[in-house]
């Protein structure tokens, strides 16, 4: 999903047809306004992707990379990494590892790192870190309406949309969460 689908909904929900209209293309013509409206819509959205990464629904990246003399250099990965989740040879068997504040050790020549991320400040055109399956675009678009009135001062749409962002961020979670086997009792 990208950047401009989610401020496409959010501009819908929140009754800015004039950003609607000028990111589906249909006026091309902008004024001030609408282009710093955009603007301000894509700050407030790396600000909820960003909490959302790294309080509730992390965002995961598997890489595979060389690793130099056992280690492998958190610079050296495609994103920023805030947790390292597990190390994979390239079979797919769990390895053992340990890490220090600049590099992960491995005893391994290749690997395939999994670990959750902070994400980069996204561009309009942008395709964010999120699949669907991991959170819908009405649940960003939830949390950027949530944002949106509260810079522009509706504070009763605000509580509204926040309230609708929550519950989706639960219904998710619960979702997911959903790994028990069911017990026989005799």
């Amino acid at each position: 999903m990208t950047v401009k689908e989610i401020l496409k909904s959010t501009a819908s929900m929140v009754g800015r047809e004039d950003v609607l209209e000028y990111l589906s293309g249909q006026n091309t013509t902008s004024n001030d306004y609408v282009l710093n409206s955009i603007n301000l819509m894509v700050n407030l959205l790396n600000l909820v992707i960003g909490e959302l990464a790294g309080t509730f629904i992390p965002m995961i990246k598997v890489q595979k990379t060389p690793v130099n003399n056992g280690k492998i250099y958190y610079k050296d990965l495609i994103e920023r990494p805030m947790e390292v989740r597990a190390v994979y040879d390239l079979e797919g068997n769990k390895l053992s590892f340990s890490q220090t504040v600049e590099y992960i050790w491995v005893n391994a020549f290749e690997v395939n790192v999994e670990y959750e991320y902070a994400p980069s400040n996204y561009g309009l055109e942008d395709q964010i870190g999120y699949t669907p399956k991991d959170v819908s675009v009405a649940t960003l678009s939830y949390g950027l309406s949530a944002e949106y009135s509260i810079s522009i001062g509706d504070f009763d749409q605000a509580v509204m949309w926040h309230k609708r962002y929550v519950d989706s961020i639960k219904e998710h979670r619960k979702l997911t969460n959903v790994k028990t086997k069911e017990r026989c009792f005799v």
